[in-house]
C-alpha cells in the first residue's frame, strides 16, 4: 500500500503530465478533412442596374467562388436577400502535389459595382464585406458574412500595373518563371469617406475602409486600383497595399520598389511618383516551410 506522500507525488506528476499535453502549442492540431458553410446576407442593391454579385473566397492553395453556385436558377449572390448559403467549403487537412497542409483561414473579395458615365467618368461603388476574413473552427463550421454597398462614397479608379515578369537581382528568376499566377492583396485607405446619409450624428466624419482583392498574371488582371474623388485622379485617397501571402503554399511574394522588397507599400506615393508610366515589381521566393494560413487552426 502506497503512503500518502507517494500518492500525492503520483497525483502531482499526473497533473503535470496532463498540463504539458494540454499546453504544448508546438504539437500540431490534427484536423481531418471536412467542409464548412458560409452564409451570405446582402443589403439593398447599390444601383438599379446592379446585377448579381460575385464573391470569392481565398484559402491555402484554394479558391472558391460564387460564380460556380446556383441560387434560384441564377449564379452569384442576389441583392436584398439573406441566408444565401455556400456549402462544401474545404476545411481541414489536405494533400496535394506531394504536400500536406491545412485550410482554416479564408479571405473574401467582392468586386466594385460600376455606376454611371462612360470610360474614365464611370464611378465605382465599393462595398464592405463584413468580415472580409475569418478562420473556420469546429467539426462542421459556419461563417456568417454581410455585404453592404451603401456605406462608402462612390469613387473613380486609377489603375497601376503589377509586373509578374520583374527580374530580381536577388534570385534572378521571375514570378512567372516560378509559375506564380495568383496573389491575394489587401488595400487599405485611411481617408475613404463614408456616406453622410448613413454616417449621421457622432459618425458624420467617419473615414477609413479596406478590402481584399487579388492579382492574376494575365492581361487586365495584373492591376491594382487606387480610388480618387475626381476622374483625373488628382484627389487620390491615402492607400497602402499589402501582400496576403500567408495562404500561398509554395511561395513568399514581395512588392519591389527601387530594389527594395516589401510586404506593404504606399500605393498613393507610388502613383504620385510614377502615375501609370511604371509597373510595381513583383518578386517571388520559394518557401521552405508552411505559412501561417496553411497550418492547423490553433497553431498560429
Amino acid at each position: 500500500m502506497k503512503s500518502s506522500t507517494q500518492s500525492l507525488a503520483l497525483f502531482c506528476a499526473s497533473l503535470l503530465l496532463l498540463s504539458s499535453k494540454c499546453s504544448n502549442q508546438d504539437e500540431p492540431i490534427i484536423t481531418e478533412y471536412s467542409t464548412g458553410y458560409v452564409n451570405f446576407n446582402l443589403g439593398e442593391a447599390p444601383t438599379s442596374t446592379a446585377g448579381r454579385q460575385e464573391l470569392s473566397l481565398y484559402g491555402c492553395d484554394t479558391v472558391v467562388t460564387t460564380r460556380n453556385v446556383i441560387w434560384n436558377d441564377s449564379i452569384n449572390l442576389q441583392w436584398g436577400v439573406d441566408n444565401q448559403v455556400m456549402t462544401d467549403i474545404p476545411y481541414g487537412y489536405q494533400e496535394r502535389d506531394g504536400k500536406s497542409f491545412y485550410i482554416s483561414r479564408y479571405y473574401m473579395a467582392s468586386p466594385p459595382v460600376m455606376n454611371g458615365g462612360e470610360g474614365s467618368d464611370k464611378q465605382a461603388i465599393i462595398g464592405l464585406v463584413i468580415p472580409d476574413q475569418f478562420t473556420f473552427f469546429g467539426e462542421k463550421p459556419v461563417q456568417i458574412v454581410h455585404l453592404n454597398y451603401n456605406i462608402l462614397e462612390p469613387v473613380y479608379l486609377n489603375y497601376v500595373n503589377v509586373d509578374f515578369n520583374y527580374l530580381s537581382f536577388e534570385n534572378n528568376i521571375t514570378c512567372t518563371d516560378q509559375k506564380v499566377d495568383f496573389v491575394p492583396i489587401n488595400i487599405q485607405c485611411k481617408d475613404f469617406r463614408w456616406e453622410n446619409k448613413l454616417s449621421s450624428g457622432s459618425m458624420i466624419d467617419a473615414k477609413g475602409a479596406s478590402g481584399i482583392g487579388r492579382l492574376r498574371n494575365e492581361e487586365g488582371q495584373n492591376q491594382v486600383f487606387l480610388p480618387s474623388y475626381d476622374p483625373e485622379g488628382k484627389e487620390c485617397l491615402d492607400c497602402t497595399i499589402t501582400v496576403l501571402d500567408d495562404i500561398l503554399l509554395n511561395h513568399e511574394v514581395f512588392f519591389v520598389i527601387d530594389d527594395g522588397w516589401y510586404k506593404t507599400i504606399s500605393l498613393t506615393d507610388f502613383y504620385k511618383r510614377y502615375g501609370q508610366g511604371k509597373s510595381i515589381g513583383l518578386a517571388c521566393r520559394p518557401r521552405s516551410e508552411l505559412p501561417e494560413g496553411c497550418k492547423p487552426w490553433g497553431t498560429y
